[in-house]
């Protein structure tokens, strides 16, 4: 086996994180859109009680947005995670620490946007005080950045444990 077969691809490793990305992005996804049509179906359709007309939106609105916040969060934490597995596959420093960020950064954009496919597939009753996915691009650009940051550094410290 040559010297060059066995160092790792940039290409592949960046695929690698996009792949691990898209992959949460879409079970957070339908967990979403499952969860937030049993919470809409619960609070709203089959609520009887004082007011379910003003507490089931509101409940539904509050599903929403946490489901919304798990998403950005959970983007940092998968990238600290791969970006020390990816860059612990790299001897270069900068290598590691840029195929992590930008696998990161990519990855991000698609788990967040599995992410809010899921959420905006539920509609009906209850839904209009969610709010609109154009409100969701100023946060979802600032998570994506700290994820490629968090994605780059873990990227570097994994290319310190290489052989």
């Amino acid at each position: 086996m040559s010297r060059q077969s066995t160092r790792p691809s940039a290409r592949r490793q960046v695929a690698l994180i996009v792949g691990a990305f898209t992959a949460v992005g879409v079970a957070l996804g339908v967990v979403g859109f499952v969860g937030t049509d049993w919470v809409r179906t619960q609070f709203v359709t089959a609520a009887a009680g004082s007011d379910p007309a003003t507490f089931g939106p509101v409940f539904v609105a509050l599903s929403v947005l946490q489901t919304t916040m798990t998403l950005f969060f959970a983007g940092p934490i998968l990238a600290a995670t791969l970006g020390l597995l990816v860059g612990s596959r790299f001897v270069d420093h900068g290598t590691a620490g840029a195929v992590a960020a930008a696998g990161s950064l990519v990855g991000f954009f698609v788990l967040a946007g599995a992410g809010l496919a899921g959420l905006a597939l539920v509609s009906g009753p209850g839904t209009d005080q969610t709010y609109s996915l154009a409100g969701a691009v100023g946060p979802l650009l600032l998570s994506g950045a700290a994820t490629a940051a968090t994605g780059g550094v873990a990227g570097l410290l994994g290319s310190r444990i290489v052989r």
